[in-house]
């Protein structure tokens, strides 16, 4: 199946997720403010983070769900398949070689990998979601830096680096802070094949950013 069908297929997907499943900034005032934590708290930022990850998972699980639905109904090729958290290990020398690939730098846990499992054929797509309302440029740039890794190393097609609750005031941010820019154009190498997706919450448009224009 072409690569643009599968990323029709995500969108849908995504459209599928209701309100409750994405955990925005609101629910995550709701939950620390049931705990009495005050505004000028610190436990008040340290929190967010472990409260958007929780989320994260949530958001990620009902995702699958939508997504792993919709390529059954359109008969998706036996073959390829959706998978999530997948342990994706550093390979040997004799690896290398035989496929003619590069390891990657480090074990990763891919949320999304939609592929032929145990070969270096067929693979399609990586993806990764962050679901904090206040995403960091460091975690942006993590994030993406191992989507090049998947496209450059293990001849992954595309690679999607989807945030949701980001807003538009934040999603303006990170696209437009040098910081970002300037190390996403000096460490990735594929560009081209990456696409940055922000969905705000469930009643609001993707929107969706080549790498490559970006950084242009």
């Amino acid at each position: 199946m072409e690569i643009p069908t599968y990323i029709k297929f995500l969108r849908k997907a995504i459209n599928n997720v209701k309100e409750v499943y994405f955990g925005n900034q609101d629910w995550i005032n709701s939950m620390l403010n049931a705990h009495e934590i005050e505004s000028k708290d610190p436990k008040r930022e340290e929190l967010i983070p472990y409260l958007s990850m929780h989320h994260e998972r949530v958001f990620c699980y009902e995702l699958y769900h939508q997504l792993r639905k919709i390529m059954e109904e359109n008969q998706l090729d036996e073959k390829v398949i959706l998978q999530a958290e997948l342990r994706k290990t550093q390979v040997g020398s004799e690896i290398e070689q035989l496929f003619g690939i590069q390891s990657t730098e480090g074990v990763y846990y891919p949320d999304f990998l939609i592929h032929e499992p145990d070969t270096f054929d067929n693979q399609d797509l990586i993806i990764e979601v962050k679901a904090n309302p206040k995403l960091t440029y460091e975690d942006m740039i993590k994030d993406i830096l191992k989507i090049d890794q998947f496209i450059h190393r293990y001849q992954y097609k595309k690679g999607i680096f989807l945030a949701i609750n980001i807003n538009e005031e934040r999603r303006e941010q990170l696209t437009t802070n040098d910081h970002l820019l300037k190390c996403l154009k000096e460490k990735t190498k594929c560009k081209n094949e990456i696409l940055l997706m922000f969905r705000e919450s469930a009643t609001k448009s993707t929107i969706s950013i080549n790498l490559a224009r970006l950084l242009q």
